[in-house]
């Protein structure tokens, strides 16, 4: 059991706050870049070759996000909403790719 001596101190500080020590200034963060995403990369390599296959679209996104799952469905995709003009505002002009062209360039 503890004495009344004991019991008394503890009392009186329940009611102290506790200091709060002054925090270090803050540092100023470095402008990070923008986070690209796959979809920006996507629209920069269409943009910039509207005669792209799908192959190479692949591996430009690869060569970004080179854990990325990206894979020719993935591709036919974003050229379909390119084409619709769903990624950019507007429609691409691109060139439909058939099986029969990309089984003739491989």
């Amino acid at each position: 059991m503890k004495n009344k001596k004991e019991q008394k101190t503890k009392s009186q500080f329940k009611n102290v706050k506790k200091a709060v020590a002054p925090s270090a200034p803050k540092m100023e963060k470095p402008e990070a870049e923008a986070k690209r995403t796959i979809k920006q990369v996507v629209i920069k390599a269409i943009t910039a070759n509207t005669m792209i296959t799908n192959e190479d679209m692949i591996a430009f996104v690869k060569a970004h996000f080179p854990k990325s799952a990206f894979k020719n469905t993935h591709a036919a995709w974003y050229r379909s909403q390119a084409r619709k003009g769903l990624l950019t505002g507007k429609p691409i002009e691109i060139p439909p790719q058939t099986k029969k062209q990309l089984t003739a360039a491989n």
